[in-house]
C-alpha cells in the first residue's frame, strides 16, 4: 500500500511504537457458501436499514444472495477453534479473522472454508491517551476572504461547482461515507459547526480497534471531510456542505498489511447497510510490510484484489464510490492503486491549478486495458482545514482530488435524485474536458459540473 499523504498523529500517543508480538495474525478465511443461515432476502429489515432498502428499490436493484450476512454456524464454528472474528464481508463471503500458525491448518480442513489467506501482523487494541477535553482554538481574529468560498474558491471554481451552489444544490439529503486512518479532532473544528449543530456527523466506526471512537490516530480524514463539508464563510466552504457525513476508520497506520482491505471492505458495507449515497475513500493499496502479499500491475484487473472486489459491489447496489488515483505517477510503480481499477467507479487523479497533469498523480491503463483515472480535480495547493487551529492551509495528492470530486457529485445527485449512480458517472464523464478522447492520464479530463447538470437535465426532458 501506498500512503496518499504522511498520516498525522495526534491526540496522544501510543504506549508504544507496535505491541508485543502475540502469536496471532491476521488471516482472511473465505466461505464456501452460505448455509445454515437465518437470514433471508425476503425480509431484508433485518440486515438492511430502510434507507439502504429505498436506495435499492430507487434504482430498481434486487437484494439477493450476496445481500446475506455471512453464516452465523460458520462464524461459531472458526470461534471454538478459538478463532477471533476480527471484520467479516457478506459480499466476498468471508472474514478477517485473528489466528495462530497452529491453528491455521485446522481451519483449512473445515468443510465450509474455500481458502485461508495470510493477511498480516496482528497490533493489540490501540491504546492512545485520550484528553476528555480539547482545547478549541479561538476563531475571533481570524480574518475573512470576501468569497465566501475563502482559500477553496479556486478548486470549486475550476469544475464550475458554484453553478451547482447557485442554484441550492449544495448536497442536501446525500449521505456520504468516508474511508480513512483517522479523524482527529473534527468534534472540535469549528469548520465542521454547522455539521455538528445541525446533526449530520451522523455515525462513527472503527473497523481497526473495533468501537466508536474514530476522533484519533490520523488528521487525514479530518482534512479530506474538510474539502467536502468545511463550513466557514471566508475562510473555507467545502464542495458539499449541506450533506450528512459518516466517518469510518478502516486503516491503521501502525503499518502497511493486507488486513486494511478487509477493513476497507468491511467499512464499505456498513456504509451500504446504512443508506450511504456516496462514498469517498482516499486510500489506496499496492506493496506492504509483507511483501509476499504485495500486488502486481497484473492485479490491476478489476477483478482480483479484495478491495477491488468489494468496491465493484458498493457499485453494483447503487453507491457511487469516489477513490484516489494514487501519487505514483512518478515512482517506479507509476500505476494507479487498488481499489482505483474497480468499474463502475470514479477513480480520481490530480492537476495542477493551471489543468496539467501532476507528476505524481497515477496513470492507467488497467491490466484488461480499461481508462484511469476517470477523472481529475485539483491536486496542488489544495486548501484544507487545519486540524490544530482555526486557519486553512494547503497540501497535495489525489487524496483531495477525490473529494473535491466527490462532494460535487453529491450536489449533482441532489439536483437529479431519480437517476442512478451510473448515471451520475456517466453525466461527470461526458461533461469533462477530454470526453470524446480519453487517455491514461487524464482520463476523460476535468468535469464540468454545470455541463454535467445540463446533460442530465436535457435528458429529463426528453432532449437529444
Amino acid at each position: 500500500m501506498r500512503r496518499f499523504l504522511i498520516l498525522l498523529f495526534s491526540i496522544g500517543f501510543f504506549s508504544s511504537a507496535f505491541s508485543q508480538e502475540s502469536g496471532l495474525k491476521n488471516y482472511w478465511v473465505e466461505f464456501r457458501d452460505k448455509a445454515n443461515n437465518p437470514y433471508l432476502i425476503y425480509f431484508p429489515e433485518a440486515f438492511l436499514s430502510q434507507r439502504a432498502i429505498a436506495r435499492r428499490q430507487r434504482q430498481g436493484i434486487a437484494i439477493d444472495p450476496s445481500d446475506l450476512p455471512v453464516s452465523p454456524a460458520y462464524l461459531d464454528s472458526l470461534k471454538q477453534l478459538g478463532v477471533g472474528i476480527h471484520n467479516t464481508s457478506k459480499w466476498l463471503n468471508g472474514a478477517s479473522v485473528l489466528a495462530t500458525d497452529s491453528i491455521v491448518a485446522l481451519i483449512d480442513s473445515l468443510y465450509f472454508v474455500k481458502s485461508v489467506l495470510p493477511v498480516g501482523k496482528h497490533f493489540e487494541r490501540q491504546l492512545l491517551s485520550r484528553k476528555s477535553e480539547k482545547k478549541r482554538d479561538s476563531i475571533s481574529n481570524i480574518s475573512l476572504l470576501a468569497s465566501p468560498y475563502g482559500l477553496a474558491e479556486n478548486q470549486l471554481k475550476m469544475l464550475r461547482g458554484d453553478y451547482l451552489h447557485s442554484r441550492g444544490f449544495k448536497g442536501k439529503g446525500l449521505l456520504v461515507a468516508i474511508l480513512d486512518g483517522g479523524f482527529s479532532n473534527v468534534e472540535i473544528m469549528p469548520f465542521f459547526d454547522s455539521l455538528r449543530a445541525t446533526n449530520r456527523l451522523l455515525y462513527t466506526k472503527d473497523f481497526v480497534d473495533k468501537d466508536d471512537f474514530v476522533f484519533e490516530s490520523s488528521g487525514h480524514g479530518s482534512e479530506v471531510l474538510s474539502v467536502m463539508g468545511a463550513n466557514y464563510p471566508g475562510r473555507m466552504v467545502g464542495t458539499a456542505p449541506d450533506a450528512t457525513y459518516i466517518c469510518l476508520k478502516t486503516e491503521d497506520v501502525r503499518g502497511e498489511y493486507l488486513v486494511e482491505e478487509c477493513n476497507w471492505v468491511a467499512g464499505l458495507e456498513y456504509a451500504d447497510s446504512l443508506g450511504v449515497d456516496i462514498v469517498n475513500s482516499s486510500l489506496g493499496y499496492t506493496t506492504f510490510n509483507d511483501q509476499s502479499t504485495n500486488h502486481s500491475y497484473a492485479t490491476l484487473d478489476g477483478k482480483s484484489a479484495l478491495a477491488t472486489r468489494g468496491a465493484s459491489m458498493a457499485s453494483s447496489k447503487g453507491m457511487l464510490l469516489v477513490n484516489s488515483a494514487g501519487n505514483e505517477g512518478n515512482t517506479k510503480w507509476k500505476f494507479i492503486d487498488v481499489p482505483s481499477d474497480a468499474e463502475n467507479i470514479l477513480a480520481v487523479g490530480g492537476v495542477t491549478a493551471s489543468g496539467q497533469r501532476a507528476r505524481f498523480s497515477s496513470l492507467g491503463p488497467t491490466a484488461d486495458g480499461r481508462i484511469k483515472p476517470d477523472v481529475v480535480a485539483s491536486s496542488t495547493n489544495v486548501a484544507v482545514a487545519s486540524i490544530y487551529s482555526a486557519k486553512v492551509v494547503h497540501s497535495r495528492g489525489t487524496s483531495f482530488s477525490a473529494p473535491i470530486i466527490a462532494g460535487l457529485a453529491a450536489c449533482l445527485w441532489q439536483a437529479f435524485p431519480e437517476k442512478t449512480n451510473l448515471e451520475i458517472m456517466a453525466a461527470i464523464r461526458q461533461s469533462s474536458s477530454q470526453a470524446g478522447n480519453p487517455d491514461n492520464e487524464l482520463g476523460y479530463g476535468l468535469p464540468d459540473f454545470a455541463k454535467a447538470f445540463q446533460l442530465l437535465n436535457g435528458k429529463a426532458e426528453g432532449k437529444p
